[in-house]
């Protein structure tokens, strides 16, 4: 009876993998910005946050889905401020 608990545990280990593939492959068809080069997704991403650069705001694109977190990271224009502060 163990060996059979053992085996349907590997079952539905292998099982849930092969679902988390299947949904990775079905997010990048439905997220446009997945499909496209990683260089133009970082230059959409640079241009969007150009005219107000914000930590925040580039911090919150890594919280969008995985897709966006690695483009995030790609774009290293979007960690290129420096924020400063008046307290001594």
């Amino acid at each position: 009876l163990s060996e059979e608990v053992e085996r349907q545990k590997q079952v539905l280990e292998d099982l849930e993998h092969q679902r988390s593939a299947a949904q990775s492959q079905l997010n990048t068809l439905v997220d446009p910005m997945a499909r496209l080069p990683l260089e133009i997704s970082c230059d959409i991403f640079s241009q969007c946050l150009s005219s107000s650069p914000d930590v925040r705001t580039s911090s919150a694109l890594l919280h969008v889905c995985h897709a966006w977190s690695d483009i995030a990271l790609a774009t290293t224009a979007l960690w290129n401020v420096i924020v400063s502060s008046d307290v001594p």
